[in-house]
């Protein structure tokens, strides 16, 4: 893994933090991350099915060939001879001339040996129900498309600050666990320096060694948390998996009481979600509307012109042209129609329930999200007063231990309680942080472009 250059110290407001790394992280993953590409991919193609649907406004204009060769099939006998031929006989004997000639009988075949039929054709769609409400409800699915886009955009928003905060996390925890682990390893020289000069029995040294053992372990458990945290924030971003993080923690974070504004109306007014639900509502509208009109006909108009003939050739004796009008109306299906009816009413009431379960799912949120972040806020003062009774206690007791007056496991018992009392604390205000980010999320604030 590389070496990754952090610049933290854990809510010390000795160095400056800012708030514009994490947002150009954010902006970066919001660009770069391959699941929310794949929901813009859908939203294009939502996008061009509204445009296909559109296309079937215009007139569809088509360029028709065909050359047939032909032989046998059936044939129609037409005795036009022996129908004529007595009465020119007749004829010629009252003329006393050969005016009238004998024909013979002909044979009429249905298949030409040789045809073309070369045309242009023009069809334009004059009165159609379903063409006019299929592009209406791709353009409402086009809507819903976008706004699935924009809801996981603010998803991925909070899902990046969160494990952006995971991961400065574990490199507090993981720098503090390094300083405390000097201090045990000074525990270690100096009780060995005791030993040598016949100030402390064997098992001290013993005992403060396994308390380093145990801690090392501790120390690896850390690294290994690190180490995750950061490869799943690169994944986030799209990135190398081993990619350095530059992390600065803003010292003055939002405070619950200085939080006013009505969360929950915005929510509700905000939330990709419910908007995608009335639009899902539209939608039941627009079909019941469609199978309504099912009850209407079709009209078209259909125009012809080309050339037909025995031989491939194009002159003024072989071109055409035709025009039609055709009328479609279905007067009977079997009752299907009435079906589809009723399956887009029950569909609408679905929605509109759906709908309304979504509110009060929305108000939840806020509403826990809020308790959420009050809980974090109580968290941190109370880890701030465990961290400040845990340093008095652990000064008098390290005071105590170098004037011998208590045993080894009282000083390894307070140096433990004051690393957990350090440890709390990060993991309290990394907490705050993270519920922060669920609350924007939630409710629908500072959302970056």
């Amino acid at each position: 893994m590389k070496i990754k250059f952090i610049i933290i110290i854990y809510f010390i407001p000795v160095i400056i933090y800012g708030q514009d790394v994490l947002n150009d992280y954010v902006r970066y993953g919001l660009e770069n991350n391959l699941a929310l590409k794949q929901k813009l991919s859908g939203y294009e193609k939502s996008i061009e099915a509204l445009r296909e649907a559109r296309a079937l406004f215009y007139p569809n204009i088509s360029f028709n060939a065909r050359y047939t060769i032909s032989e046998g099939g059936r044939i129609i006998d037409f005795p036009v001879g022996d129908l004529l031929n007595p009465v020119y006989a007749t004829l010629n004997s009252l003329t006393s001339s050969n005016i009238f000639p004998m024909i013979e009988n002909q044979e009429i075949r249905f298949l030409r040996p040789t045809e073309h039929e070369t045309k242009i054709r023009i069809a334009q769609t004059l009165f159609n129900s379903d063409i006019y409400y299929n592009s209406r409800i791709k353009k409402e699915l086009s809507v819903v498309e976008e706004m699935d886009v924009e809801q996981y955009r603010r998803e991925l928003t909070a899902e990046i600050k969160k494990a952006y905060y995971n991961a400065a996390m574990t490199d507090a925890l993981l720098l503090m666990l390094n300083d405390s682990r000097k201090l045990l390893v000074e525990n270690v020289r100096v009780n060995r320096k005791l030993i040598g000069n016949d100030k402390v029995t064997p098992d001290y040294l013993y005992r403060s060694e396994a308390e380093l053992d145990k801690f090392d372990q501790e120390l690896q458990n850390a690294e290994k948390n690190n180490k995750i945290a950061c490869a799943y924030f690169n994944f986030l971003l799209n990135r190398s998996l081993r990619d350095s993080i530059i992390i600065r923690i803003p010292s003055d974070f939002p405070v619950l009481a200085q939080l006013t504004g009505e969360y929950t109306r915005a929510a509700l007014e905000n939330r990709e979600e419910l908007r995608k639900l009335e639009n899902y509502e539209k939608i039941s509208d627009l079909q019941i509307k469609m199978n309504q009109s099912g009850r209407l006909p079709d009209l078209f108009f259909v125009a012809d012109y080309g050339f037909q003939g025995e031989e491939y050739v194009f002159n003024r004796d072989q071109d055409y042209m035709q025009a039609s009008a055709v009328l479609t109306w279905n007067l009977f299906e079997g009752f299907r129609n009435k079906s589809k009816i009723k399956q887009a009413l029950l569909e609408k009431e679905m929605a509109e329930n759906q709908l309304e379960e979504a509110r009060k799912q929305i108000e939840l949120q806020v509403m826990s999200a809020l308790d959420e972040l009050s809980a974090a806020e109580k968290g941190i003062l109370a880890a701030q007063s465990r961290l400040k009774n845990s340093r008095e206690s652990y000064r008098i007791v390290e005071r105590k231990y170098g004037e011998g007056q208590i045993t080894l496991i009282e000083f390894i018992d307070a140096r433990t309680t004051l690393t957990r009392a350090e440890e709390n604390l990060i993991i309290s205000k990394f907490q705050y942080l993270s519920a922060f980010a669920e609350f924007e999320k939630v409710a629908v604030i500072n959302k970056i472009k």
